[in-house]
């Protein structure tokens, strides 16, 4: 009779264990899908928001070197577009274009000048 108690005993005792084991493994996939996919995201949003050559500061009708606002990056990330080429007035003949993340993410995508001088 003892042996059949301490065998259920032992029995259940691994039974917890194997169940406390099983949960750390699926917690371990879990955490590493969620880091390994954080990472992805981070690599990606790396590539989009890298802001040199994303943007130009373009100059009209003038060969006036133009003043750098202090809050570009900023100024880029806020209105960059999934689609869309977005051109931000900066001053009468200064404006910024901001390259939309569809051509960033393209293979043969070339960065730009950080300064356009255009005619209009």
């Amino acid at each position: 009779m003892l042996d059949i108690k301490w065998f259920k005993k032992t029995l259940n005792i691994i039974y917890q264990l194997m169940k406390q084991i099983v949960l750390i493994i699926l917690l371990s996939l879990i955490c590493h899908s969620v880091v390994k996919a954080q990472i992805k995201a981070d690599t990606t949003l790396n590539k989009c928001y890298t802001i040199d050559g994303t943007y130009q500061i373009q100059v009209i009708n003038s060969r006036s070197q133009p003043l750098m606002p202090v809050n570009l990056n900023k100024i880029v990330l806020e209105n960059r577009d999934a689609t869309k080429v977005k051109y931000i007035p900066l001053g009468s003949i200064v404006r910024l274009m901001i390259f939309p993340l569809s051509e960033i993410n393209k293979p043969d995508f070339k960065p730009l000048d950080k300064i356009g001088y255009i005619s209009e």
